[in-house]
């Protein structure tokens, strides 16, 4: 009987691996195609990063300093030219460089004028404005008493975002320093009116990449290599006749573009851009780049005898194109610190 028993109570064992081995090797059920959506990955729109960069734009206005940090990834570095933080890396210093100008200017915030975005390249141009009512750092790392006087002036933004996340890798802020300090009366130097209104919201352009774009790119990269060979009227074929050039201290016109150009020739015999990023949005061409030259002769513009010396500043710029030509274009740079190379104060 206990064998009869054993050999009984081992078949029922083997059924039921049996069993367990059918149900495991059975097909599963399929999840619902609902399911199966979550668990993907969304695609990254450009509307998504649209949304995303003018978000973060909300965070610094209203000092939300927790998710501003999210906009940025643990090891992004941010060149921050006309605030006197001209390289910072890290998440943490980022945010920390922020903070130092909202306690300059606890109102200060920025106001959205045109936004372009290609892959994960975004630039923005915005109105940034507010009152110095809170303490300034010098140059020399010393704070100073607020003015309590207003600005307002362009920032030229452009990022390079890590790709398929919504997090900023690479960052240029560009304002000019000699504007800011202008306006606050803190510099004789001549600088634009304070702007006090702009675009209630933002253009946005989205790039195609088609052909329209890639010959504003091409011409952009002509009217550059006319620049550093000093050639005048290659430069200026380039322009529409009614050009505007939204520069420092005044926009001009194309006759004033020019004959500033040639004067800047005089005044720097060597002077050269170095383009590190130029891409297509529409109408729209956006380049980021380094002025460098000498100043070996005089230059009438800013009162100045030849100094001798070397000047080297970051420049965004932003281009926007009518049948293939130069209609308008913004150039910013922080024209304090090319003074102080020039030993100007």
């Amino acid at each position: 009987m206990r064998k009869e028993k054993s050999v009984g109570s081992l078949v029922a064992l083997l059924l039921v691996a049996a069993v367990a081995v059918s149900a495991c090797s059975s097909s599963q059920p399929t999840p619902p195609a609902n399911e199966a959506a979550k668990q993907a990955p969304k695609e990254v729109t450009p509307q998504d990063q649209v949304k995303w960069y003018q978000d973060c734009w909300s965070d610094f206005n209203e000092h939300k300093w927790d998710e501003f940090k999210k906009c940025y990834a643990d090891n992004a570095t941010s060149l921050q030219g006309g605030y006197g933080k001209p390289n910072v890396s890290g998440a943490d210093a980022i945010v920390a460089a922020s903070q130092d100008f909202a306690k300059s200017f606890p109102d200060g915030h920025g106001e959205g004028q045109l936004i372009l975005v290609n892959g994960n390249k975004m630039a923005g141009l915005y109105f940034l404005k507010g009152t110095n009512s809170g303490p300034l750092t010098g140059p020399d790392g010393k704070e100073m008493p607020a003015t309590n006087k207003p600005f307002g002036l362009f920032f030229g933004h452009y990022i390079e975002t890590d790709p398929g996340t919504l997090k900023v890798m690479n960052e240029v802020g560009e304002m000019d320093g000699g504007t800011l300090a202008a306006q606050l009366g803190l510099s004789k130097m001549p600088a634009p009116p304070l702007i006090d209104k702009g675009e209630a919201s933002p253009k946005v352009v989205i790039a195609k990449n088609d052909d329209t774009e890639m010959k504003n790119v091409e011409t952009d990269k002509a009217q550059i290599e006319a620049f550093n060979k000093h050639d005048a009227a290659a430069f200026d074929s380039y322009e529409t006749d009614d050009y505007v050039w939204h520069a420092q201290p005044k926009d001009m016109n194309k006759k004033e573009s020019s004959q500033g150009n040639k004067e800047f020739f005089k005044g720097f015999s060597d002077a050269k851009l170095t383009v590190s990023s130029i891409w297509g949005a529409g109408d729209y061409v956006a380049v980021f780049g380094n002025l460098d030259g000498t100043n070996d002769g005089n230059f009438p513009p800013m009162k100045i005898n030849k100094t001798g010396k070397k000047v080297s500043v970051p420049y965004l710029e932003i281009d926007r194109f009518e049948a293939g030509k130069f209609k308008e274009d913004w150039l910013i740079f922080d024209s304090a610190s090319f003074a102080s190379q020039l030993g100007l104060k």
